[in-house]
This record gives C-alpha cells, sequence and structure tokens, in this order.
C-alpha cells in the first residue's frame, strides 16, 4: 500500500504535467499520479478537485506565463522589427524550456469540456493576435514585405514546435541561440527590408 505523505499542490501539478506530456491525459489515472508522488490517491484530492481540473490548471498556467513573457519581452519596444524578432525568441524559448506543459497544451485541449476549451483557445487566440498585429503594422509601415501577413504569422508561431521537435539540452546550441536564430529567421519570412 501506498504510504500518504505530505505534497504540494506544485508536486501534484508537475507529476501530473510531465504523466500527461508522456502518456496522455487518457493514459494517466490518479492513481498514476498518487504513485509518482508516493502518495494515496485520496490524498490527491486535497489540492485538486478532478484530473480534468488538474489538466485545465496546467494549460492555464502555461497560457499566463507565456502571455505574461511576451508582454514583458514588448514592454516599451516601439521598433516594428525589434518587436517581431522578441516576439519570436520569448516565443521559442518558452517552447525550448517548457517542452512538457507545450506538450500537454498542444495534444490535450481535445479533453477540456467547455467552457474551459473556450477559455485555453481564447488566450492561444489573444497571443496569436499579438503577434499578428506586430507583423500587421510592419507591413503597414512598409517594413515588412510579405503577400500574406496572416500566413506569416502562423508560421512564426509554428516556430515554436519546430525549435522542441530538434532540440536538446546540452547539445550544440543552447535555449538562447536557438531562440535567437529563430528571431532572425522570422524577420526574414516577412521579409524584413532594414532602413538604409
Amino acid at each position: 500500500m501506498t504510504k500518504s505523505t505530505a505534497v504540494s499542490p506544485q508536486a501534484v501539478h508537475e507529476a501530473a504535467r510531465d504523466l500527461f506530456a508522456s502518456r496522455g491525459y487518457r493514459g494517466t489515472s490518479m492513481k498514476d499520479i498518487a504513485e509518482v508522488l508516493a502518495v494515496s490517491a485520496p490524498n490527491l484530492y486535497n489540492h485538486v478537485t478532478s484530473k480534468q481540473d488538474l489538466l485545465f490548471r496546467i494549460m492555464d498556467v502555461a497560457m499566463d506565463r507565456a502571455l505574461a513573457a511576451l508582454a514583458t519581452a514588448l514592454d516599451g519596444v516601439t521598433d516594428v522589427a525589434q518587436q517581431l524578432r522578441l516576439a519570436t525568441e520569448v516565443t521559442v524559448l518558452d517552447f525550448l524550456e517548457n517542452p512538457a506543459e507545450v506538450t500537454v497544451c498542444n495534444s490535450e485541449i481535445r479533453n477540456l469540456p467547455d467552457p474551459l476549451r473556450q477559455a485555453i483557445i481564447d488566450k492561444r487566440d489573444a497571443y496569436g493576435r499579438r503577434l499578428l498585429a506586430i507583423v500587421d503594422r510592419g507591413c503597414a509601415e512598409g517594413v515588412f514585405d510579405v503577400p500574406e501577413p496572416r500566413v506569416a504569422s502562423f508560421a512564426i508561431l509554428e516556430m515554436g514546435n519546430n525549435a522542441k521537435a530538434w532540440f536538446h539540452p546540452g547539445g550544440h546550441y543552447t535555449a538562447t541561440e536557438v531562440a535567437a536564430l529563430y528571431g532572425a529567421f522570422a524577420l526574414r519570412i516577412v521579409g524584413y527590408r532594414a532602413a538604409g
């Protein structure tokens, strides 16, 4: 029998996140999460009402963190090319530094019922709109030259998934170096034309 010990809400969050990322939401039970934490399954309910609540909280925390990081990166930056570079860098870095959460957000949203699913979609869409607004502004100012700004913004948003697919901590590049490279790639995607 599993011995019950004290466990923090953060530990529950992290155990569920890692199991959902590796086994999938449907392939993970509350008992599995409890076993990782060496507690009884009923002990988990001191911290969470259900497995579905855990899934939502993982996604909600991830989206709030991503939105806050984007806002911080863009705070006070007025140059549109610099905005796009920084937005891309922070997006890629988030994917590389939080791969388990990103995997859960990408693959498990179908397991959330409305209105929880819609709440996550709304935050994801708000993130995408912020990036599209940068691309649109650059095009309007004649700094970017891309015929389909919306599609370009989708391609840039997808860079995080691309980098996450091949990046390995301790490999040839650091996460920060990869993010900087992708930031430069984003400017090429939108046909950035430097002044002068």
